[in-house]
């Protein structure tokens, strides 16, 4: 069953709000629609829409119920809860994942549509709009479905943009977006031109939102915010705590930036993106309730960013009072350290020693590469996982090649961004140590 919201609504300044009724639905002094979650998990909502990038390539749509509230008046108590299960029951029937849907409040469903292009998927939001108001109120062919792109603004907040089904395109269509389609720039920060990526020199910081960090790198406005994905400790499939995820896009289109431009980044550039994701990962993990927060918050970064001294004067105090506050221990991930002699890697360990419990090291998916870090004062090798289309068999041999190598040259081995709990099942018995998930598998399993 779907929690009910439970906590209020925050205050804002320079905002109106747009529905009385739910005091949800807020304008703020730019004009933009926004809608606040008040919910436990509305944090797992807005990262798992970050997550899959469903936002940004307008697959997610809110559904407002607003219309048949007004229309059942005082029977709306008594049916709502009927109305949602039967827009969850026609999705569920007709889509299958990665597709998935939930009910945001009282009055509003997303339907997020990641298998059909956004104006196929808005046609099939409006068909499930459409279907519970024929049903519950009787004909609605001719009001027009409300229906919104709905984008991730903040931890806990949507931004809504109309769509109007007679202009509605996809985004692979070779024309700009429209003006009203376009997510709004955070105030004094200016549009970027649509000139490719470039990666360049960075500058400081040049803005900074509720929903991310605005960074200036060759010449192009980047946002990185923070998804936290859960750790769990495989050999009791236990929880055991957070990992922050950087995620980066443009800042003008919210186009994601894929890993092999932040990998492509120089020194600099890649130090502020870290420190952005740190800052944005201690900020949602201290919004959790204490119990949510478990043990252990893992902290990447990229080895040029943990070796630098302006760097770690600035983090280590932060992550020790954040941990100190929610009592939480500290696992550093040293990232980006191929080619890094051993020697260079057990001095930065050595700094980082004192900050926190442990240190690992990241690697790609080779055992010649794992082993590259045998020797270097780590205590185990964190794997992205490659999300490979692979048969349970294949997947099992494949992740035991991994944790061996890893066994054999670190100890632990923590397999990275796992897309359901039957993957995590199999790296149990392939012998990982510890895993990460995405938080839309947590979700997934337990709506």
């Amino acid at each position: 069953m779907l929690r009910q919201p439970t906590k209020k609504s925050r205050a804002m300044p320079e905002a109106s709000v747009e529905c009385g009724d739910t005091g949800q639905l807020i304008r703020d002094a730019k004009g933009r629609l926004l809608l606040e979650l008040v919910r436990d998990d509305a944090v797992e909502i807005i990262e798992r829409l970050r997550e899959t990038h469903a936002d940004v390539q307008g697959r997610a749509y809110l559904i407002r119920l607003d219309h048949l509230a007004e229309r059942l008046g005082a029977k709306w108590q008594a049916k709502r809860d009927l109305i949602f299960d039967q827009l969850k029951s026609n999705f569920e029937r007709k889509f299958l994942e990665p597709d998935w849907c939930i009910q945001v409040d009282e009055t509003s469903f997303l339907a997020v549509i990641l298998t059909l292009g956004e104006y196929k998927g808005a046609l099939s939001a409006a068909e499930l709009w459409f279907g519970v108001g024929q049903f519950f109120v009787g004909d609605v062919s001719k009001i027009t479905p409300p229906l919104y792109e709905a984008i991730a603004d903040d931890v806990d907040r949507m931004h809504l943009i109309p769509i109007d089904l007679n202009t509605y395109f996809d985004r692979a269509d070779a024309r700009p977006l429209r003006q009203t389609d376009a997510p709004l720039p955070p105030a004094g920060v200016e549009i970027a031109t649509a000139a490719p990526l470039a990666i360049g020199t960075m500058t400081a910081i040049r803005g900074r939102t509720a929903g991310g960090a605005i960074l200036k790198i060759g010449g192009r406005d980047l946002r990185v915010a923070s998804a936290i994905e859960p750790v769990f400790e495989m050999k009791k499939l236990a929880m055991i705590g957070h990992r922050f995820e950087a995620v980066v896009s443009e800042a003008a289109t919210n186009y994601p930036v894929d890993a092999r431009a932040l990998a492509a980044m120089d020194w600099n550039d890649r130090e502020q993106v870290d420190l952005a994701n740190i800052e944005q990962g201690l900020k949602l993990l201290q919004m959790r309730r204490p119990e949510q927060r478990k043990m252990v918050m893992v902290v990447p970064a990229a080895f040029s960013t943990f070796s630098s001294a302006r760097a770690r004067s600035r983090l280590m105090p932060q992550i020790t009072a954040a941990a100190h506050q929610m009592g939480l221990k500290v696992l550093f991930e040293i990232r980006q350290l191929d080619g890094v002699p051993p020697g260079r890697i057990s001095e930065v360990t050595s700094l980082l020693r004192p900050h926190c419990m442990t240190t690992m090291g990241h690697a790609s998916a080779e055992p010649r590469a794992i082993t590259a870090l045998k020797g270097c004062g780590l205590a185990g090798a964190c794997i992205d996982f490659d999300r490979g289309k692979r048969d349970n068999s294949a997947l099992e041999a494949y992740l035991t090649a991994i944790s061996a190598a890893a066994r054999s040259s670190t100890g632990a081995c923590l397999i990275q961004g796992f897309n359901n709990l039957q993957e995590m099942a199999i790296a149990r018995q392939a012998g990982v140590s510890h895993a990460s998930v995405k938080a839309s598998a947590l979700m997934m399993a337990k709506n």
